[in-house]
């Protein structure tokens, strides 16, 4: 892949995390507009609207800031070279793997578990998503000292 395709693709990313964090701070000026600052859609949109924004505009001008400076240019390619090494690959997916095959364990592991106490859905994904998220990064570390 060359740099002017890998820039384009970064901006239209930016762009869409721009639109995302833009379509959010509406829906919540409506909202509060409307008065309805009851229930849980307030804070999603607020997440949606304080996470998706600033990192939108941080990444365009994380972008646009390369795309000037020739030296980072380079950089960048040398990290386009190094992301698609054939061994970085190797240890992306084996740790993913790695990865979702716990997640699969614990989540036969909860739910057999639910079947004799009573256990909440609202903990069970956030637990889920930390904990592979966690085992992905573990699994990078043993894997890349391994191989």
């Amino acid at each position: 892949m060359n740099v002017e395709k890998y820039i384009k693709r970064q901006i239209m990313f930016a762009i869409v995390f721009l639109v995302i964090g833009v379509i959010g701070l509406g829906a919540l000026v409506v909202l509060l507009i409307l008065g309805n600052t009851d229930g849980n859609i307030l804070g999603a949109l607020g997440g949606l609207t304080f996470g998706f924004l600033p990192m939108g505009i941080g990444f365009l001008v994380s972008i646009l800031k390369t795309k000037r400076n020739p030296e980072a240019i380079k950089r960048t390619i040398k990290q386009m070279e190094l992301k698609n090494d054939e061994r970085n690959l190797f240890l992306r997916t084996k740790s993913g793997n790695a990865a979702f095959e716990f997640s699969l364990w614990l989540i036969m592991g909860l739910w057999f578990l639910s079947i004799w106490v009573n256990i909440s859905s609202r903990w069970l994904f956030p637990i889920l998503l930390g904990t592979m998220s966690i085992i992905y990064f573990i699994s990078i570390g043993i894997n890349a000292r391994k191989y």
